[in-house]
């Protein structure tokens, strides 16, 4: 090269990395808007979770144990690392709706960012571009951005090991396996054996791409093993050895973390054994082969599917004969293995299942999109068989798109209209870029215009609707619909709504004891504990099944005196787990207490209770 050249391809270079700055910022700028803007339209969102956090702003131990009050009587149904970004937060900033929903926000918008970065190594800037806005405006990826669940902190950990296994594949070196690894760990504090699902994805990309040897890769992989259980099982043994009293563990049958790990948030999601009266099919439809297109789950992280798939038969297609340590197979295999392990788990999946989970199978989606988008225009520049690729795939994911919005008629009607003649547009003029003598660089930059928005219009469109109402974080669900809690029953047996008098009267007349109220249910006892910061005795736990506390138990905890008021349904009716069911504690209840008929407890029944 010249030395008249070299500016010149510095230059090339300068306005490249500038271009791409700019595009990434554009980016950011998008997922902030779509995850920030009106974000405390929510309120508190998923008040099970904001109540943790409000207790781990008031109580370390609560924080520790992720409690649902700050007395710890009982903790709630999942690890608490989410719980513990919150609580942190609320103490920084006070405890309000911005607090606890702006660390999941941030969480998004990081994810966005880690995955431009990831793609980019592989696959260029445009392409990480294309996955980065795609991930940014995919319905569920902002719908979890938005509400106070520990999804977003999944998404975000689970990205982060997809990108340091991309380092190991480029560098061979043991550091970013055993990171990832820890990565990983991080994911199963989050939301426990979810985030181990994208394990054979890394495990597979690595085996087959690394460059060591085998039995070095082997080794490897067997430490980053060791990384991920080790973080993994901190948290669940520090609490199994935990010295002194600590709270019950909710969502476990018997009070250990070990029995909520394998059970409840384990295999019986996977067949349904997990007590959780049938909801599955209520929340996300019933399991099947097209779950992920079904009415609950289709608008949530369908829109993509299609235009992914092409894309991945095509990138192994076009890399078939690359070397071993190929990165661009490597990252098919990735990309690729993570979304079929999500799709073909959460398809087979017959106990709860709620849509907003596939946000964990979003950046597989984006990445291999905007991925695919680069190499199928590539292939279509090369190839007749390419141009049929990319018009297969436009075709079948602007389809579907139609398809998804048919479902919500009233809502941007215009949209039926434009994403087919954006369609047709783009397919004509895709033939250019085997014709380029036929057509200018301004006509491929207008049908580029087009494919854009025939892929993009309804998902963005769903995303930013999500900025125009609350979203309700017990099943959150995106677009112009809000979706709710379907299904179960407000409290979970024993409980309901409580009044500003009746927890007026129960602050007056609380005194020395440690707990404000007991009562069934977290749909009943979390808006107490959000609005007083008292601690409080949730019977039963999240949906009020939980076996504690005994009659024994919460007969203990009056004679002590930690206790004095409960409430319960009017009937004294409800449904609990094994080790005493709800009727005997309303028995007990009734039998040992006094009822306060003088206060509006809601439809429910106030007791003042003695030993």
């Amino acid at each position: 090269m010249s030395t008249l050249a070299l500016p010149r391809a510095a230059a090339v270079s300068a306005r490249s990395l500038s271009r791409a700055r700019i595009g990434l910022l554009a980016v950011l700028a998008l997922a902030a808007l779509l995850c920030l803007w009106n974000l405390t339209i929510s309120g508190y969102s998923n008040e099970y979770y904001a109540a943790a956090a409000k207790a781990g702003s008031e109580s370390w131990t609560a924080w520790f144990f992720g409690s649902l009050d700050p007395g710890s009587f009982i903790t709630v149904d999942k690890p608490p690392l989410s719980l513990w970004l919150m609580g942190l937060s609320a103490r920084v900033f006070g405890f309000s709706s911005s607090s606890i929903l702006l660390p999941q926000a941030l969480c998004t918008i990081a994810a966005v960012g880690l995955l431009y970065a990831t793609v980019r190594r592989v696959f260029g800037t445009a392409a990480a571009l294309a996955a980065g806005t795609a991930l940014a405006i995919t319905p569920v990826t902002v719908a979890i951005g938005r509400v106070n669940n520990p999804d977003a902190l999944l998404v975000l950990l689970m990205v982060g090991a997809a990108y340091l296994l991309v380092r190991a594949v480029e560098s061979g070196r043991t550091k970013h396996l055993v990171w990832c690894g820890v990565l990983v760990g991080l994911a199963f504090m989050t939301k426990m054996l979810q985030g181990w699902m994208i394990v054979p994805a890394l495990g597979a990309a690595y085996l087959l791409a690394g460059p060591p040897a085998l039995g070095t890769r082997i080794r490897q992989l067997g430490l980053a093993a060791v990384a991920m259980v080790a973080t993994s099982a901190a948290w669940p043994v520090a609490v199994s050895l935990w010295p002194g009293a600590r709270p019950y563990i909710g969502g476990s049958t018997d009070g250990s973390v070990w029995d909520l790990i394998f059970g409840y948030n384990g295999f019986g999601r996977l067949t349904g054994d997990a007590g959780d009266g049938g909801q599955g099919a209520n929340f996300g439809g019933v399991a099947g082969l097209w779950r992920m297109f079904n009415e609950q789950v289709g608008g949530q992280i369908a829109w993509l599917l299609p235009l992914a798939g092409a894309s991945l038969v095509a990138g192994l297609w076009l890399t078939r004969g690359a070397g071993r340590t190929d990165r661009k197979r490597a990252a098919w295999v990735l990309f690729g293995a993570w979304a079929l392990v999500h799709v073909a788990v959460f398809s087979a999946q017959k106990g709860i299942f709620h849509p907003y989970y596939v946000s964990a199978l979003a950046p597989a989606v984006a990445a291999l999109s905007g991925a695919g988008l680069v190499a199928l225009g590539s292939w279509a520049r090369r190839s007749w068989a390419g141009v049929a690729a990319l018009h297969v795939a436009l075709a079948a994911t602007a389809w579907t798109a139609l398809e998804l919005l048919a479902r919500t008629p009233d809502f941007a009607p215009a949209l039926r209209t434009v994403i087919p003649i954006a369609l047709a547009v783009a397919l004509f003029g895709s033939i250019g870029l085997r014709m380029p003598e036929l057509f200018g660089r301004r006509a491929l930059a207008v049908a580029a215009v087009a494919g854009a928005i025939a892929l993009s219009a309804g998902p963005a469109a769903y995303s930013a609707a999500n900025l125009g109402h609350a979203l309700d974080g017990n099943n959150v669900t995106a677009g112009p619909s809000t979706g709710g809690f379907g299904g179960m029953p407000a409290g979970g047996g024993m409980g309901g709504g409580v009044s500003d008098e009746l927890i007026a009267y129960l602050q007056e007349h609380q005194g020395t004891a440690k707990y404000l109220v007991a009562a069934s249910g977290s749909q009943t006892t979390a808006p107490i504990i959000v609005s007083t910061g008292e601690a409080v005795v949730t019977i039963g736990g999240f949906g009020g099944r939980d076996p504690a506390p005994t009659v024994d138990q919460l007969a203990q905890l009056v004679a002590d005196g930690e206790l004095k008021y409960v409430v319960i349904s009017a009937d004294g009716a409800g449904a609990r787990g094994p080790g005493g069911t709800s009727t005997e504690l309303s028995t007990w209840v009734q039998e040992h207490g006094t009822a306060v008929d003088d206060i509006d407890a809601g439809g429910m029944t106030l007791y003042r209770v003695t030993a």
